[in-house]
């Protein structure tokens, strides 16, 4: 997926530097850079798995007892029940406030990185888009101009 639109982007920088659309090459870049950076960030970033040292420092926070914890019964961890943590078959791990496992990331989506790949999906979509608008403007200018020799 990256590589296909990485050869998109040069092809289009490419077409629209032999041209004055300095404003399209710029919102071009920013786009992809955005789309990148927000790809980046959702693959790396943790999404929401439990780390013991958090949950011993909020039941030290909150002075909650044992009853006010849940196990989970595929990994075996202490989670509290106010926390919404769902186990992921995929990862083998539990995620807090989990939406889904994404394959364009092999990454659960949860409560960490979730903005992100929502930034993520809506910049592709607006590349794609304006790679799809840049490429039939551009065919149909140079289809129009070579008419009118």
């Amino acid at each position: 997926m990256i590589s296909s639109t990485t050869f998109a982007f040069i092809l289009v920088c490419l077409t629209l530097f032999k041209e004055n659309f300095f404003l399209i090459k710029i919102i071009f870049v920013i786009n992809y850079f955005t789309f990148i950076t927000s790809y980046l960030y959702t693959a790396l970033v943790n999404p929401g798995i439990p780390k013991r040292q958090y949950y011993f420092k909020y039941l030290e926070a909150k002075n909650l007892d044992i009853n006010d914890w849940q196990k989970c019964s595929k990994c075996n961890i202490l989670i509290p029940k106010n926390f919404k943590v769902t186990h992921c078959n995929r990862c083998q791990v539990c995620v807090r406030e989990q939406d889904h496992h994404c394959p364009w990331t092999s990454k659960c989506i949860g409560k960490f990185n979730i903005r992100s790949f929502y930034i993520f999906v809506n910049s592709l979509m607006c590349y794609l888009i304006m790679i799809f608008i840049t490429f039939y403007a551009h065919i149909f200018y140079h289809g129009y101009s070579k008419k009118k020799q």
